[in-house]
């Protein structure tokens, strides 16, 4: 069931070697979920996955597979997929709303026109130098 631990690989096997399973029970810690085929590190099939029957191999497609726990794993999927897709229209939804209150609350403001003051500035006010007193200053 295992290879030997003799064998010398490089760097780069050791980063791409995977190995086939399939899980038998859910670890969530490693985002792994009961019935799933994939392909992991043999290391982590060795220490982790492989302990207190956690994961098998899958060494030929065909008879290796449980179907059972395959479709499980499907459905689940299919469920969680759903579930975001619901989740997201959801979110589009609230801010479509959020949007619609922004702009009704723009439209009453505009509405409600407030009396203008008009400022006069100091080239318009009609005030004259003699009409200023600024301390320390004789004119």
């Amino acid at each position: 069931m295992f290879r030997s631990t003799q064998v010398c690989l490089s760097a780069l096997t050791k980063r791409t070697h995977r190995v086939k399973i399939q899980l038998l029970r859910d670890f969530p810690r490693f985002q792994l979920y009961k019935g799933q085929v994939t392909n992991v590190k043999p290391s982590l099939m060795r220490n982790y996955l492989h302990n207190h029957n956690g994961a098998k191999y899958i060494l030929n497609e065909v008879h290796d597979v449980n179907m059972e726990l395959l479709k499980l794993y499907q459905v689940r999927e299919l469920k969680l997929e759903e579930e975001r897709q619901l989740l997201s229209k959801h979110k589009k939804m609230e801010a479509q709303r959020k949007m619609e209150l922004q702009r009704q609350s723009v439209l009453e403001q505009d509405k409600q026109e407030k009396p203008k003051i008009e400022k006069k500035g100091l080239l318009d006010s009609g005030i004259t130098i003699e009409e200023v007193k600024i301390p320390g200053l004789d004119i």
